[in-house]
């Protein structure tokens, strides 16, 4: 299937129990018990309502039929039933308003939950589920258990007037109400032996529009790749594919939902003719008079009704329960992040960082680093060198606490991590990327994202610390300019000085730099090094780099190999050492040096 293969793959941790379910379905509708007391309370008027009127028609059948028909009684009769009528249309209308306000409620309590719950995740959960299936579960899976209530709210009416129906039948007619009930056990059947099968086909189904929402999210967020190389018709076809196994698991559901209905509805039909076949006979023989048996076939058909709906009912109840499932899947989610109960918020850090016997591995047995020890001191500069996988970013992801370590500590002026609460530890830190995330909107709230509250002074200060106002004098709004999805509307070069002036702001004590001048040309790398001097200033920076200008001047270099420190020291001492430093110099820095010359042979290993 190409690209999206894994799409329609999607694994989920747990499975419930249709009590489980249930119960917690329960405990999320319990804190609009008020709205549901009143529903329920409409709902009964209504089913009363609906009951008392087939009553009324077969009075004034008798009545009609009568030699010595009163027409104060067809009259009165008459009016009750439009009367009645009336308040029907009433009930509805209100249950309808309460339900209106009660469901979107609802939904966004469970939005929030869902929203908040990812918030929670660490980075780890994230690496597992794809963005577009993500987005399914919050807006398309909520939607449905949306729906599924309202059905619910609906069935509960239906079930009423059933009960309530049937009493009637008892009363006019106990042979024929239990002729009636012949039919049940055959009804009950089919609707439960259609209970699993839709169950099945329905989580198919949610999975299906999670992959059609992820395959969409990752085509249009790789557009530019695909137009580039001309895979427009490729993206297609492999769509296509995701399509067809939407059509697939749609079709099926459908078919499911609907293939017992004709089933149901004949069976109440053959009912219907028996009871009216009956019916004449008690008729002619006296037993009964046609008022009655015409009450009975209203009532029949009213008793019938909800029965017909549990066709229906079943499926998209499974259907929800199905959605509610794959959102429960996100709501009992714990982050991989271990926090201390007792974590204590801390005002500003000095900067002292300790690695102490760090074991860290994102897959189970294929460690990244083992044992690893790293000692940075306050006010260090510190670099980081080594080929692509030698655990950079794995390091300084640690610290910035994207993920968990499994073995060790990592302690920051003598105090573990885990026993900082998160937010007053990031607090203290920026990370700047290479791959810059801006948000839509304007430029001054994305500069503003990791400290709102800050004087138009600091911001300003933020911003001419970076030579950003340039840009902001060439835009026509200037701060005020919106710009689009992840920053489109600026340059790399431009979307990168925003993010710097952004970490700049909110004024961190320990500093990220995750190659973050990798994807800038030269002059916006000349303004962003100045910029670094005052940003770098009196902190603990950590600086992995891919460009020479920014680790030459580190106080100290770190060269990782496969998850191991194999060489640390400054940029002299460790060229003089000819070892892993010194060839990473010559094959990837040496040729930035201004006086660098194809021919040339460093002067600093020899």
């Amino acid at each position: 299937m190409g690209l999206y293969a894994g799409m329609m793959n999607e694994e989920q941790k747990r499975e419930y129990s249709d009590r489980e379910l249930l119960v917690r379905f329960v405990r999320r509708v319990a804190p609009f018990r008020k709205s549901i007391v009143l529903i329920s309370l409409l709902i009964f008027i209504t089913a009363i309502a609906e009951t008392v009127n087939p009553l009324l028609i077969g009075i004034a059948i008798d009545e009609l039929s009568s030699i010595n028909s009163n027409p104060l009684i067809l009259l009165g009769v008459g009016g009750l039933y439009f009367i009645l009528s009336i308040l029907l249309w009433i009930m509805f209308f209100l249950r309808r308003k309460e339900i209106g306000k009660f469901v979107p409620f609802f939904l966004e309590k469970l939005r929030m939950d869902t929203f908040d719950k990812l918030q929670e995740q660490d980075m780890s959960f994230f690496d597992k589920h794809l963005s577009g299936k993500l987005n399914t579960r919050v807006s398309n899976d909520a939607l449905d258990l949306g729906n599924t209530t309202l059905l619910l709210v609906d069935t509960l009416g239906n079930f009423l007037i059933s009960v309530l129906t049937f009493g009637m039948l008892l009363w006019l007619n106990l042979t024929l109400a239990l002729i009636t009930l012949i039919a049940i056990p055959f009804i009950f059947l089919l609707v439960l032996s259609l209970r699993r099968l839709v169950r099945i086909v329905s989580r198919a189904y949610r999975k299906a529009i999670g992959s059609v929402n992820a395959a969409m999210v990752e085509s249009i967020g790789g557009i530019h790749v695909s137009k580039s190389y001309g895979q427009e018709s490729t993206v297609s076809r492999q769509f296509q594919e995701i399509n067809k196994q939407y059509f697939k698991a749609g079709f099926r559901l459908t078919s499911v939902t609907h293939m017992w209905r004709p089933l149901l509805e004949t069976i109440a039909s053959i009912m219907l003719i028996i009871i009216i076949f009956f019916g004449g006979q008690f008729v002619f023989q006296g037993i009964t008079n046609p008022g009655t048996i015409f009450m009975f076939v209203l009532y029949i058909q009213k008793f019938f009704r909800p029965i017909m709906v549990l066709s229906v009912f079943f499926p998209q109840l499974s259907s929800g329960m199905a959605a509610y499932e794959r959102i429960l899947d996100i709501l009992d989610s714990e982050p991989n992040i271990r926090q201390n109960p007792n974590a204590i918020d801390i005002d500003t850090l000095e900067g002292e960082i300790i690695f102490k016997d760090i074991d860290f591995c994102y897959r189970e047995g294929e460690w990244v680093f083992k044992g690893l020890n790293l000692h940075i001191k306050k006010g260090e500069k510190i670099a980081i060198v080594g080929h692509t996988g030698a655990g950079k970013t794995s390091l300084v992801s640690l610290l910035a606490r994207y993920y968990e370590f499994q073995g060790g500590s990592i302690e920051i002026d003598g105090i573990d991590i885990r026993d900082m609460s998160l937010n007053s530890y990031r607090r203290n830190l920026g990370n700047v990327q290479q791959e810059v995330f801006l948000f839509s909107g304007t430029i001054e709230e994305n500069i503003r994202y990791g400290r709102q509250e800050a004087s138009e002074e600091d911001l300003w200060n933020a911003i001419n610390t970076v030579h950003l106002e340039e840009l902001i004098e060439y835009l026509p709004e200037g701060l005020q300019t919106q710009i689009g999805e992840r920053g489109k509307g600026l340059s790399a070069g431009q979307q990168q000085l925003v993010s710097f002036a952004r970490a700049i702001l909110t004024d961190p004590r320990i500093l990220i730099l995750d190659e973050a001048t990798s994807s800038v040309d030269a002059y916006t790398e000349a303004i962003i090094q100045e910029a670094l001097e005052v940003l770098l200033a009196d902190r603990t920076s950590i600086v992995i780099a891919h460009r020479l200008s920014t680790i030459v001047n580190a106080d100290r270099i770190i060269v990782m190999d496969n998850g191991q420190i194999v060489e640390e020291g400054t940029h002299r001492s460790l060229l003089a050492q000819r070892g892993k430093y010194a060839n990473l110099y010559k094959k990837y820095f040496e040729h930035q040096c201004f006086d660098w010359h194809p021919s040339q042979v460093s002067q600093d290993i020899d």
